[in-house]
């Protein structure tokens, strides 16, 4: 289904002026357009635009619109979780988070898709996607809803310079790259971070908020692949997918302190690790991928270690997704990420593939692990592969006990913006509305999406946030219309 062109610059708008405007017209924007409109049901369901509904504006730096939601999920998509909460988000206010989320949480954005005829499936762990597999049938119908809703839409429109009121009662200014300018009574800035920045997120909105006085958080990519030194313990097994818990810890870190149940790390992740010829990607990767980067950032001294035993236990979190076709695109939830385990531990669930004394050590475990994963590793803690289990000294049961649970994985570094997914960092939201996202600084401003420092995991995590800040910007725009009125 092709969506209708969107209306450009009515002819009564040779002003350039209305009631709200939304800079960026990505998730969040066209969210945040329609809420302010009045076209979205609490819900998710249709909603008839009522009388003297706000003049909303959308502004799109590219021609083309929806880049990053045509290119999300490999082209499919990822619209939403089935099961979201705060606890899937980095942020610096946690309950704001919740918060937002139930005013609009992914039963409603399901709905609003399903309304517009777009059926939708749900993969293991949630991870819910168009049933036609078509990201530009997510992004149709999205313009479909701005066209039908009257709302224009302008594109390109590269705003280069905002400006807030000079006196009560006075506008905000968006001034464009041509030297035109748009002037409304409310602004959402809904320009994304960074990340992608082939699909027009340079960064503008996180400059503008910081000129205006708010405090932005450190920015890093995020949900980007990891990269790992030379000579590591993946090294030569570049395609290798093989389920891990990864683990982000001070390098000062021991053995004990890692599988110790009173230690917390700075990140930890379980799930799909696909190695490459640089360093990992994948589920798991992703989701630590954004505090590795900030910890480096900081300069601090950290090492990235992968428990390879845990997941392939019986009883793991992990079980009902051994033996898929594919494996699950999202990982676990941070509550079931297990820690490594103690030697005794694994001592006891290693036990029955040890009891082959005759066997080569890579050849015992090899019912639990892949045997190329296996000789690297061996390799790596300095033990022959094939050397039999009965001729293991104490040393070597310990070194391999820790190569398999806990084994550093030379962490260098994690892949910049141009590969990220979204951009971790941004405006904090603590100097913002707890419901409405307006700026405590400078009221009539409002912000959404990956501008403000709110970073989900992989698994359409981030697509709810653009749904649900959106949601809360544009409602609580509209809202602030009335209150000024």
């Amino acid at each position: 289904m092709a969506p209708k062109v969107p209306q450009i610059a009515r002819p009564d708008r040779e002003r350039r002026s209305c009631d709200v405007l939304v800079v960026g017209a990505g998730a969040a924007g066209l969210f945040a357009g329609l809420a302010a409109r009045g076209a979205l049901d609490p819900k998710g369901g249709v909603a008839a635009i009522r009388a003297g509904a706000p003049d909303v504006v959308l502004l799109n730096n590219e021609a083309r619109l929806g880049l990053k939601i045509l290119v999300s999920g490999g082209g499919r998509c990822n619209l939403t979780n089935a099961a979201v909460d705060e606890r899937d988000y980095l942020s610096d206010t946690p309950k704001v988070v919740r918060s937002l989320l139930r005013g609009f949480p992914s039963e409603a954005v399901r709905a609003f898709f399903q309304a517009r005829g777009l059926k939708q499936y749900e993969e293991p762990l949630g991870k819910v996607f168009p049933a036609t597999n078509k990201a530009r049938d997510v992004l149709g119908r999205l313009l479909d809803a701005v066209h039908e809703s009257g709302i224009d839409l302008v594109a390109p429109a590269e705003v280069c310079r905002i400006r807030p009121p000079e006196t009560e009662g006075a506008e905000w200014t968006a001034t464009l790259s041509d030297g035109s300018a748009w002037r409304a009574k409310r602004l959402i800035l809904a320009t994304g971070g960074k990340s992608l920045p082939k699909t027009g997120s340079r960064g503008f909105g996180l400059q503008a908020l910081a000129e205006l006085g708010h405090t932005i958080e450190r920015t890093v990519p995020a949900l980007t692949p990891l990269l790992f030194d030379a000579g590591g313990p993946l090294e030569g097994l570049a395609g290798l997918t093989i389920p891990a818990v990864l683990t982000l810890a001070p390098a000062s870190a021991n053995s004990d302190q890692l599988s110790g149940s009173r230690f917390k790390p700075l990140a930890r992740a379980a799930g799909s690790l696909l190695v490459t010829h640089k360093g990992a990607t994948g589920p798991a990767p992703f989701d630590v991928s954004g505090p590795c980067g900030s910890a480096l950032a900081r300069g601090e001294e950290v090492r990235l270690t992968a428990d390879f035993w845990s997941l392939g236990q019986p009883e793991s979190a992990w079980a009902p997704f051994r033996g898929l076709d594919k494996a699950p695109g999202a990982a676990l939830r941070p509550e079931d990420a297990p820690r490594p385990p103690t030697r005794e531990a694994f001592e006891a669930s290693a036990a029955p593939l040890l009891a082959e004394r005759e066997r080569g050590v890579a050849q015992a475990l090899a019912q639990r692990l892949p045997r190329k994963l296996l000789q690297s590793l061996c390799r790596a803690a300095g033990i022959d592969p094939s050397k039999k289990v009965k001729q293991l000294d104490t040393r070597e049961r310990r070194d391999l006990f820790l190569i398999l649970t806990q084994a550093d994985l030379g962490l260098s570094g994690a892949e910049g913006y141009a590969k990220a997914e979204v951009t971790a960092g941004g405006v904090r939201l603590d100097e913002l509305q707890r419901k409405t996202l307006e700026s405590k600084r400078l009221p009539g401003l409002h912000c959404c999406g990956e501008v403000v420092n709110v970073t989900g995991r992989l698994g359409g995590f981030n697509f709810q946030w653009a749904w649900s800040s959106g949601y809360a910007a544009g409602r609580g725009a509209a809202a602030g219309l009335t209150r000024s009125g």
